[in-house]
């Protein structure tokens, strides 16, 4: 994705194809929000994206923690893995993480310590 592509689908907001995060620290929360767009057709998660559409870029440390968090969120939290793909697009001040969410025609399971919720 081109830099501008990213900035005309920000400037639209939110919706079920397109979810925004500034950060991610936490791989169930973040398997969460994979669970929900695999289950609707698939999406985006636009990672360094605040909700009100305001940009966040991390810079090179932070998208690698997050890299790690993306692939421990889709492996290890979901049942059956899901394969998301990240693209890192450059912006003012740093990286946006775009992680394109493919459509599954399955139910997904979230394990988790409590109950496995469905989703």
């Amino acid at each position: 994705m081109e830099t501008a592509g990213l900035l005309k689908i920000v400037a639209r907001g939110e919706n079920t194809k397109h979810q925004f995060k500034a950060d991610a620290t936490n791989a169930m929360g973040l398997g969460l929000e994979m669970v929900a767009l695999t289950n609707a057709k698939g999406g985006l998660i636009f990672i360094g994206v605040a909700a009100d559409g305001t940009l966040q870029p991390h810079d090179t440390p932070s998208v690698r923690r997050l890299n790690e968090l993306i692939a421990n969120a889709s492996t290890n939290c979901v049942r059956p893995a899901i394969n998301p793909v990240t693209e890192n697009v450059a912006v003012a001040g740093g990286i946006v993480i775009v992680v394109t969410v493919p459509d599954r025609n399955e139910f997904r399971v979230v394990i988790e310590r409590r109950p496995s919720s469905i989703f």
